[in-house]
């Protein structure tokens, strides 16, 4: 320790004493290690708190309370991706579907679009009641939408971050479909199926007679996506930008198998299976109960996106027992059952 400069006065006091000056010295030093042994002490004790305290518990996956804003958090190892896409608005969970609005239902959507892994977005899904216990959809869940005319129709949810979003921005969070059919209507009026869904008149229909009906609460939060088609021609699929649509074969069945002949490979390439249908098992032969729709109470068969690639006159569709299947005269009067996103 350096040696501090004393004055004479303090120099003949030390004398006086009797001790000797390095006693002094050392007495000197010890509020000075006191206060170093205090210092670690308090150190150590911070690092020992830190190091001990409760360990970060698992996410849950139970749905928040009804009232309550969804708990943040992801059921997998990239939980952080559902916090980071936090929006301004956290919408409470609902009882059921028919409880929210479009507006809390389009920022969920958002939370959902945003999920980095499709585990993320199951577990966003599953905190506002959109998926049951294990994650699947049941399609019991359905939203009633009053149409302009004062028709009355319902729709239900079959997927999450399915359908891409025309501008490039990514998938939409949450795509719904009618729970029943409506309009029933030729598919062109020439009786043919050139050019594909972009060209028929029913696709011309939906956005005239249906998406226009919408109310405006719907359809300004809804997202144009882009749909793969075929344009009537084996092997020729083309994209068109859609605010509304019928679904096409593989989007129901999954996968186009040989009862489709030299078609299966063009039916294919027009998407892949809504969770909806994977997770009722729909299968592309034989009827499926989740595919019956009615019209009045009486089920009937009701038209797809997919023309019957390599003929002049016909679509797919699924008839009134819930089979898919092709052929189906294009001037016949089939249902329509739309689909579009948020």
């Amino acid at each position: 320790m350096p040696t501090q400069r004393k004055s004479a006065k303090g120099q003949s006091a030390y004398k006086a004493t009797g001790l000797p000056t390095t006693i002094v010295e050392t007495d000197r030093r010890i509020p000075l290690i006191v206060l170093a042994v205090i210092a670690l002490i308090m150190a150590v004790v911070l690092l020992f708190t830190q190091c001990s305290g409760p360990a970060a518990s698992p996410a849950s996956s139970s749905v928040p309370a009804i009232g309550e804003p969804a708990v943040e958090g992801g059921s997998s190892a990239s939980s952080d991706a559902v916090e980071q896409v936090d929006p301004p608005s956290n919408p409470a969970a609902k009882a059921s579907l028919e409880e929210y609005t479009w507006e809390e239902l389009s920022q969920i959507s958002a939370k959902i679009a945003d999920a980095a892994t499709d585990d993320d977005a199951i577990y966003v899904a599953k905190q506002y009641g959109f998926v049951n216990a294990s994650g699947r959809i049941d399609g019991s869940a359905a939203k009633s939408v009053a149409l302009g005319d004062g028709t009355n129709v319902s729709v239900r949810i079959i997927g999450f971050n399915h359908d891409s979003a025309s501008d490039g921005s990514g998938k939409a969070g949450i795509t719904f479909m009618f729970t029943d059919g409506i309009m029933p209507m030729a598919y062109n009026e020439d009786g043919s199926n050139l050019g594909g869904w972009p060209s028929s008149s029913v696709s011309s229909a939906l956005y005239t007679n249906v998406f226009s009906q919408l109310p405006a609460d719907l359809t300004e939060r809804i997202v144009e996506v882009s749909k793969p088609s075929n344009t009537g021609a084996v092997d020729s699929v083309t994209e068109s930008n859609d605010v509304i649509w019928l679904p096409s074969y593989v989007e129901l069945v999954g996968s186009v198998d040989s009862s489709m002949g030299d078609i299966a490979a063009t039916l294919q390439k027009e998407g892949s299976q809504y969770q909806l249908f994977k997770d009722s098992g729909v299968a592309a032969t034989g009827g499926n109960s989740v595919l019956v729709m009615h019209d009045g109470g009486q089920a009937g068969s009701w038209w797809l996106r997919s023309a019957d690639a390599g003929t002049a006159d016909s679509w797919c569709y699924v008839d009134a027992t819930g089979h898919p299947d092709k052929g189906g005269a294009a001037n016949q009067q089939y249902l329509v059952v739309p689909c579009f996103c948020l």
